[in-house]
């Protein structure tokens, strides 16, 4: 079976969340996919195979595999039915990459196994939203990321010095790092510095942590945006997208 130059992941990987596996040929492609996923918290490997993708999945089996329709020697679909040949393998999900979502190729790609379909080059928002509806038992559908942004909260600005600040991010709510923590379902006015920019917003708060509670182990409250300009949204998704594919070379649309 062909071998690819990609290491294999390890165990340690497998416990610290769910790995995707990336195949194709288009270095360029596969390496632009692989760090979209990377900055969105997924292990990733890749192949430049189907047999090799094969060999891998079978060493350590994947959360999802993520491949081009078009592969050197064995094709996508070829390489979907010998995962479902293996019973290790049968039920690892296959997202296929095309040029142009066009229906009946669409359909083909189904009916021969694949569990969606998503146009390349790729943008992160739908990537996120496609890999999530497919391997996520509660789905978002908005990406959330990693930060430090400077915030007041109830008219009263955080103490950014002593860590008080946003430290995850999406357009539509954040998590905020603060002992200063209020009952769930308050509505709270926030203002949030990006860049230049401060964005205000009315805010409710989902859920609250102490020290060592919560899956970040930080005291601070979870917020969902309750009330929101459009163009503060579009401001935040700008800076999220940035932040995805930021140092990224764009790839080209195929015509």
């Amino acid at each position: 079976m062909a071998k690819d130059k990609s290491a294999y992941p390890n165990a340690l990987s497998m416990q610290m969340g769910k790995y995707v596996l990336v195949v194709g040929s288009d270095t360029r492609n596969v390496v632009y996919t692989s760090m979209l996923l990377q900055r969105l918290n997924y292990h990733i490997c890749t192949a430049g195979t189907a047999e090799a993708a094969l060999e891998m999945a079978l060493a350590v089996v994947p959360s999802l595999v993520i491949s081009d329709l078009k592969l050197t020697g064995m094709s996508a679909a070829q390489m979907i039915r010998a995962l479902r040949k293996k019973p290790s393998t049968a039920d690892v999900p296959v997202i296929i990459k095309l040029e142009q979502l066009i229906p009946k190729i669409v359909q083909k790609c189904l009916e021969a196994g694949a569990a969606a379909c998503i146009k390349k080059p790729v943008e992160p928002q739908e990537l996120y939203r496609v890999v999530q509806a497919t391997i996520e038992t509660t789905p978002r559908e908005h990406i959330r990321i990693k930060t430090r942004l400077s915030l007041a909260v109830n008219n009263t600005p955080l103490d950014f010095n002593a860590g008080e600040c946003a430290t995850m991010l999406s357009s539509r709510g954040m998590y905020v790092r603060t002992r200063t923590r209020y009952p769930v379902k308050t509505k709270l006015p926030v203002r949030v510095t990006l860049n230049d920019r401060t964005i205000p917003a009315l805010a409710t708060v989902i859920y609250s942590h102490a020290e060592g509670e919560g899956p970040f182990g930080e005291p601070g409250m979870g917020l969902y945006f309750e009330d929101i300009s459009p163009q503060d949204q579009d401001c935040l998704q700008r800076y999220i997208d940035g932040e995805v594919t930021k140092g990224l070379k764009p790839l080209k649309t195929a015509d």
